[in-house]
């Protein structure tokens, strides 16, 4: 809406969110949830600010603006006083060479950032799905060219989704091998295609899921499902290989990639989003980017180059003219 979403990235975004007020809940790539600071709320977690597009909205006081108004009213200041706002975070901005910098103000936050602490999925939840039969395997590779032995590698396994959706269970870990998230594949489906892991049950009564306001909570304890749907790299970087690093575009590229012996990785969202830090954890390498052939695979796929050639070695854009109608 304004000068941050101009000038920072949405991960810079979010991280000067969460030092604004208390989250509760993290949704994916596009926004935070928590505790208005503007009324000093307690009780309700009625505030959200969506960090993908720079604007947040309070339900109970019904206050809204972009990042720099609320940076700025949490900090005691004018609304609009965009200047202490970029003292303290346009170093993120690369500076005109004809003027010194301003001289960074020394304001204090009333709340210190505290990023919400990461969720994990118990492995017996993962122990629990067979592994996938062998005439899916042979099904996929005919179809997918996804390989037995990456199948294996990624450990692939079948979840059954109300008795009827054969869905391909991908689990998700970090780079200390726990499980985050397991992504739910189902192969030609017109809608949710690919889901993140949900609790079956209340992670808290075991209680069944109900429905308020069109949010999913748990009628018995107030509880609502955990997100595990953040995005992520996958694999995580300290199982990349050394050497020329393949981004593609989802987890079905990805055993492609796999498949045929490239040294690859993707990330747990769609093409239009992309994290500073996964830029980070490419530094000094040499990277391709490998997009779908279209015009939101093109688009997301500059948009990354774009972030991780300020850390990494190099970095190259497949472009597919002959499938996006676009000259060589």
């Amino acid at each position: 809406m304004g000068w941050a979403a101009d000038n920072l990235s949405a991960d810079e975004r979010r991280r000067i969110g969460e030092g604004l007020f208390r989250v509760e809940r993290v949704y994916g790539d596009a926004k935070l949830h928590g505790y208005c600071p503007l009324h000093n709320d307690k009780s309700s977690a009625s505030f959200v600010y969506h960090f993908d597009s720079d604007w947040y909205k309070c339900q109970s006081c019904k206050e809204g603006g972009d990042l720099v108004n609320l940076w700025c009213l949490v900090n005691g200041l004018d609304r609009q006083d965009l200047k202490a706002f970029k003292d303290e975070f346009g170093d993120s901005v690369p500076r005109s060479t004809s003027k010194s910098p301003a001289k960074k103000q020394k304001i204090k936050p009333k709340f210190e950032p505290s990023p919400v602490p990461d969720v994990f999925i118990d492995e017996a939840v993962l122990e629990a799905l067979p592994p996938l039969p062998a005439e899916r395997i042979a099904e996929l590779q005919e179809s997918r060219g996804w390989t037995a032995e990456a199948i294996a590698r990624m450990d692939l396994r079948e979840f059954v989704a109300g008795g009827r959706f054969k869905k391909i269970a991908m689990p998700i870990r970090d780079d200390e091998g726990r499980l985050c998230n397991v992504r739910l594949y189902q192969p030609g489906a017109k809608k949710m295609k690919m889901i993140s892991w949900y609790d079956q049950q209340c992670q808290s009564c075991g209680g069944k899921w109900g429905k308020e306001k069109k949010q999913k909570i748990c009628p018995d304890c107030g509880s609502i499902p955990i997100d595990y749907g953040r995005t992520r790299l996958y694999p995580a970087p300290s199982q990349w290989k050394p050497g020329l690093l393949w981004l593609v575009e989802g987890e079905s590229d990805l055993l492609c990639a796999l498949s045929q012996g490239l040294n690859a990785v993707t990330q747990t969202a769609g093409a239009g989003t992309w994290l500073e830090s996964f830029s980070r954890a490419m530094a000094d390498r040499d990277v391709v980017i490998a997009y779908d052939a279209d015009g939101t695979g093109h688009k997301g796929a500059l948009a990354a180059a774009e972030c991780i050639a300020n850390h990494a070695k190099s970095v190259r854009v497949f472009v597919w003219p002959a499938l996006m109608g676009q000259e060589a």
